[in-house]
């Protein structure tokens, strides 16, 4: 008999004492529901046994834990009526501590569950539109397809979420008539997800598929298919507005038609009005509080037919170019960019004078993907960026320049877009200022247990020290990142469990966090300012698989080791189960004696087991005194 395993070195299986293993939550499915309802869900994920709790970001859901096990749960979830459309984000608190995010997004069409069969055109599942469809590729083979009807003249948009979801589902979506026939495909429009609006030249019924492009399929895998007529916004230009100013603006997407669109902005006193709906483009009135928070904010249109997504605009007070002639800094430029076609601003410098230069565009939504060149008066490069580093961004195309001027006279700042397309709805802002030293606070977990590190992102200078507080516990905890340091680290009280904040002066730390069921750019990012504290319980010992995958031949048996690492004093013998095991496979009686640092697992395979391969087999240890510890989860192939 053929038996193969990848196996894993083990010398550097167990540098240092035996750790906690915090819940790890994989997938949710469905992925979201409506306000003002209640829904059950399935997670998927690792070390969930014993969950007791279910803490979301915000308070506009709240859920419970039903039933689970070491490696699936079902919650129960209710959203408020207000609950804000867009993404929510939660985790699980258990003996072991607290799980990574997971994504749960409220939205505001009606919501399908796929049901099977539906991998078939003949098998395809009929749906009323408009439609939120939650459905999932967990299986090898499984395809989804969708029967609707439309009529002459109508524009659907077609919006898959998967990765904008943090799954790590990169599929296909493909629009079909009553003849199969291929109207429309797509994929890898935003990241991994496929996006389109398609307008029908007649009557009937299509259908809808999704189509893994995976080679194996996975549990994990799920997605939210809209099929709407509700509008989807991409960027806004102006992309900044000035507090106190009334702003003609263009708001570019698809879908923007209906009637009584209306604006919706996420601060107090922002006000205006829709003044033209052109399907691709909006012309809006937008008007500005003197007293705005600048930074990002955000808008969506409301028609009839829902609202949109969020898109995001700056508010800067920084003194606006008059358009022609020289730079004076402080100055916010706002502009169009053309692709490779230079805009070129000049200045006077003095000597040994810094300044910077910061292009806000890609980080705010906006297509533009820019380079920054700073020249001297006989056009020579003295200095050049393409992507800055930003705290917490990612796949950033913005640019940034902090430059000391070795002599006075006059030179000039150069913005060239680089991205391949051009066109009105490629707005960004060039800021040229002095220099403004400052930091970001960042946590270093947000699920902290035992210690919690506070890191400054220092900017422009900023070199003295940083006191702050941690918030939210019985009593205050107080600590420093020295003079020219960029971490800090506090113990937590024993036992200290709840939401907590850290605070230095005005500033709150924040944390950018993946949310991601695969690998590869499936993946979505969460903003968190409060981290969820809670105690870890101490393993009396921990698993290691000596093997990431197991190839076992129909009718035969493959052997793969298990690591045991115990803690001092621990000597009891460890019995060993399973979760997820294939239909077919079977494993025989393992126990690891007293003292033994290993142990050995076989499996075995009926003639009759399904090929394929099962990517979430747990191997689970019981300890004489009832422990029970897991280790990561494993592959199995049938052959």
């Amino acid at each position: 008999m053929r038996f193969f395993v990848f196996v894993l070195g083990t010398a550097a299986l167990w540098a240092g004492e035996v750790q906690p293993r915090l819940p790890a939550l994989a997938s949710v499915f469905p992925q979201g529901c409506q306000p003002g309802r209640t829904v059950q869900v399935e997670v998927l994920g690792e070390y969930l046994d014993r969950a007791q709790d279910v803490i979301f970001l915000d308070r506009e859901i709240h859920g419970k834990v039903l039933e689970g096990s070491y490696t699936r749960m079902r919650l129960e979830l209710t959203a408020a009526p207000e609950a804000r459309l867009g993404p929510h984000y939660f985790r699980i608190v258990s003996p072991r501590g607290a799980s990574n995010l997971l994504l749960f997004r409220i939205g505001d069409q009606p919501h399908v569950e796929e049901r099977e069969p539906n991998s078939t055109f003949e098998q395809a599942q009929a749906v009323a539109l408009p439609a939120t469809i939650d459905g999932r590729l967990n299986v090898d083979g499984d395809f989804d397809f969708f029967r609707f009807h439309a009529e002459q003249g109508q524009s659907w948009i077609f919006d898959l979420r998967a990765a904008r979801n943090g799954d790590g589902l990169d599929a296909a979506l493909i629009l079909l008539d009553a003849d199969q026939k291929e109207l429309a495909h797509s994929e890898d429009v935003f990241i991994w997800d496929p996006f389109f609006q398609y307008t029908f030249g007649k009557s009937g019924d299509y259908v809808a598929a999704v189509q893994p492009t995976h080679a194996s399929n996975d549990p994990t895998f799920a997605y939210q298919l809209d099929i709407r007529q509700s509008p989807h916004l991409e960027t806004i230009s102006p992309i900044a507005l000035r507090p106190g100013a009334t702003t003609e603006a263009t708001l570019w997407g698809a879908g923007l038609r209906g009637e009584g669109a209306r604006l919706w902005f996420d601060a107090p006193d922002f006000s205006g009005e829709v003044l033209e709906l052109a399907g691709a483009s909006a012309r809006v009135k937008i008007r500005c509080p003197k007293g705005a928070s600048e930074g990002p904010h955000q808008l969506a249109i409301r028609t009839g037919q829902g609202q949109s997504n969020y898109a995001t605009f700056l508010v800067d007070a920084t003194p606006a170019y008059a358009g022609s002639g020289p730079v004076t800094p402080p100055v916010s430029i706002i502009s169009t960019a053309r692709y490779r076609q230079p805009e070129r601003f000049w200045f006077e410098a003095r000597e040994k004078q810094t300044l910077v230069f910061e292009v806000r565009a890609h980080r705010y939504g906006s297509p533009v993907d820019s380079i920054l060149r700073i020249v001297d008066a006989d056009g020579k490069e003295i200095a050049v960026n393409d992507d800055a580093n930003f705290p917490g961004v990612e796949f950033n195309k913005d640019s940034y320049l902090m430059h000391t001027f070795a002599k006075a006279g006059r030179y000039q700042v150069e913005m060239r877009n680089l991205w391949k397309t051009t066109g009105e709805d490629f707005p960004y802002e060039l800021v040229v200022r002095p220099p403004k030293p400052d930091f970001e606070l960042m946590l270093g977990a947000d699920n902290p247990h035992g210690k919690l590190k506070v890191t400054a992102e220092r900017k422009e200078g900023c070199e003295g020290p940083i006191a702050f507080e941690v918030r939210g516990l019985e009593a205050p905890l107080r600590g420093e990142i020295p003079a020219g340091k960029n971490d800090a680290e506090v113990s937590l009280p024993a036992g200290a469990r709840g939401e907590i904040e850290v605070v230095a002066g005005r500033k709150v730390a924040w944390r950018r966090v993946r949310i991601a069921s695969g690998g590869g750019e499936g993946a979505t990012f969460a903003t968190v300012r409060e981290a969820t504290a809670a105690p870890a319980e101490q393993p009396m010992f921990a698993l290691e698989a000596q093997a990431t995958t197991v190839n076992v031949v129909r009718g035969g048996a493959a052997e793969f080791g298990v690591t045991v690492r115990r803690a001092a004093g621990f000597d009891e013998p460890i019995r060993f189960a399973f979760e997820n095991l294939p239909a077919g496979v079977t494993a025989a009686e393992a126990v690891a004696l007293p003292g033994s640092e290993s142990v050995k697992i076989r499996l075995q395979a009926a003639k009759d087991a399904r090929p394929g391969r099962y990517s979430r087999l747990a191997v689970l240890g019981r300890a004489q005194s009832g422990r029970v510890e897991e280790a990561p989860k494993i592959s199995v192939v049938i052959d």
